[in-house]
C-alpha cells in the first residue's frame, strides 16, 4: 500500500497543545515542537479517518513527522480523537505536587525542615491530573516530602496512566526496590545522589548512598527514564567529577546540579554551603534536557506552580506564601489568581536579563536579603551582582 493511501494517527503520547503559541509535545522524549497555524490544523486532522493524500502535506514536512515518530500510519481508517489542552498566559507547564510531607529521611539540607505530617487526598490527586491535562501542561512532577510514604499510593498512581504529559516522580530512591512497574507508571523517575558514598552520607544518613543506588537500578532495569538531582556543598565537591562518570555508566539520561538555598534545616547547617566561585564550575558538568520556557515576558518560576498536600497552589516550594488559591477549587483558577512576579529592580536594564529572568528570586533574597539578585545567576553569566538600593 501506497504511503499516501494510509490513515494517520498522532503517535502515543503526542499530543496538541495551545501554550503561548500552538505547540505538539512528544511526552515519552518530552520533545516540544512549535508549530505554525496551518501545520497545529494538518494534526488536528490526523484523526484516523482521512488517508494522507487527503490531508494537504508537503513532502518534506511529512517525511519529518513519520521519521520523528510523530505519526503512525495505519493501513484501514483508525478513527483516535485529537485531543488539544488550552493553557493561559503565561502558561503552567510544570506542576510539582508534594503528595505528602512525611518523609524516611531527615537530611542535613532539607528546606522544608520539618513540617506536620499531612498526605494528599486521591480525590483530589486525580483532579489535579485531569485538570492539568486540561490545560496542556507539560510535566506533572510528583514530590514530598517522600512521595512512596504516602498509605494510599496505590490509590494515586493509576491516575497518571495514558496521558498527554510526561510524568515525573522526584524521590530518595530508598523505596524503589521490589516496586512493581505498575506502581511506578512514571515517563521518569529522578533519584536525589548528592555527592559520592561519603558526601552523600553526611547529609542522608549512613548507608543511604547504596541503597539509592540499588534504587536508581531497580528503575533502570523497570525500563524508566532515570535522571539524577544533585546539591552541591562543602563536603561533595571533590566527588562530584567521579559521580558523573558514575551515572554515564549506569545510563542516567540526565544529571542537573544545583546550588541550595539557606532555608530550612540548610539554615541550620550553613557550613554546608560550599563558596559560590568553587559551586561555580561544577554546576555545568550535568547533562540532559532542560525546561521549556517561553522567552522573554516571565522572570522566576513563570510557567511553574507547585501543590501542597493540602490542595494549596503556591509559587514554588520555597515561596510558599504566595499563594494562587485552593487547588481542589480548580487549578486553572488558582494558577490565575497565582501572583506574578518580575526580576528584583537592580536587574531593570541588564542586557542579561531576557535570558536570566533574574534567576532564582528566593535565592537572592536568601543570600542577599530584600531587593537582592540571585549571585548564582549573575556569576554564571559573568557579571557581578548589582547592589540593593541603599547600598
Amino acid at each position: 500500500m501506497e504511503k499516501h493511501d494510509m490513515f494517520p494517527t498522532l503517535a502515543p503520547g503526542v499530543s496538541l497543545k495551545r501554550l503561548e503559541e500552538p505547540c505538539l509535545y512528544h511526552a515519552p522524549r518530552d520533545e516540544l515542537y512549535r508549530l505554525s497555524e496551518e501545520a497545529f490544523g494538518f494534526f488536528l486532522r490526523c484523526d484516523g479517518t482521512s488517508p494522507l493524500s487527503t490531508l494537504e502535506a508537503e513532502e518534506d514536512f511529512l517525511e519529518y513527522c513519520l521519521s520523528e515518530g510523530l505519526l503512525v500510519p495505519h493501513p484501514e481508517p483508525h478513527p483516535v480523537p485529537v485531543r488539544v489542552g488550552v493553557n493561559e498566559r503565561p502558561s503552567l507547564r510544570y506542576l510539582m505536587v508534594e503528595v505528602t510531607s512525611r518523609c524516611n529521611l531527615a537530611c542535613l539540607h532539607c528546606y522544608l525542615g520539618d513540617p506536620p505530617s499531612s498526605d494528599m487526598e486521591p480525590h483530589l490527586f486525580h483532579r489535579l491530573v485531569d485538570e492539568f491535562e486540561e490545560m496542556g501542561g507539560l510535566r506533572f512532577i510528583v514530590t514530598g516530602g517522600e512521595p512512596l510514604q504516602h498509605p494510599r499510593w496505590e490509590e494515586l498512581v493509576p491516575a497518571l496512566e495514558r496521558r498527554d504529559f510526561r510524568s515525573v516522580l522526584v524521590t530518595n530512591g530508598l523505596l524503589l526496590s521490589g516496586l512493581s512497574g505498575d506502581l511506578l507508571p512514571f515517563h521518569e523517575v529522578q533519584v536525589s545522589l548528592d555527592g559520592l558514598e561519603k558526601g552523600h552520607d553526611h547529609l542522608r544518613g549512613e548507608g543511604t548512598f547504596r541503597r539509592a543506588l540499588e534504587g536508581l537500578g531497580h528503575a533502570l532495569e523497570l525500563g524508566k527514564d532515570v535522571s539524577v538531582a544533585t546539591v552541591v556543598h562543602s563536603r561533595n565537591l571533590g566527588e562530584l567529577e567521579g559521580l558523573g562518570r558514575l551515572l554515564g555508566d549506569m545510563g542516567v539520561m540526565a544529571w542537573t546540579l544545583e546550588y541550595p538555598v539557606p532555608e530550612g534545616r540548610l539554615a541550620e547547617n550553613r557550613e554546608l554551603l560550599a563558596p559560590l566561585e568553587e559551586a561555580l564550575p561544577l554546576l555545568e558538568l550535568g547533562w540532559g534536557t532542560g525546561p521549556h520556557e517561553a522567552s522573554g515576558e516571565e522572570g522566576c518560576g513563570a510557567h511553574m506552580a507547585c501543590v501542597t498536600p493540602m490542595g494549596t497552589l503556591v509559587k514554588c516550594g520555597y515561596f510558599r506564601e504566595v499563594v494562587g488559591g485552593d487547588a481542589g477549587e480548580g487549578l486553572r483558577a488558582a494558577w490565575k489568581g497565582l501572583p506574578r512576579t518580575g526580576p528584583p529592580s537592580a536587574c531593570l536594564g541588564c542586557p542579561e536579563l531576557p535570558s536570566c529572568g533574574g534567576g532564582c528570586l528566593y535565592r537572592g533574597l536568601a543570600l542577599g536579603g530584600p531587593g537582592s539578585p540571585d549571585p548564582l545567576a549573575c556569576r554564571q553569566r559573568g557579571r557581578t551582582p548589582p547592589l540593593r538600593e541603599g547600598e
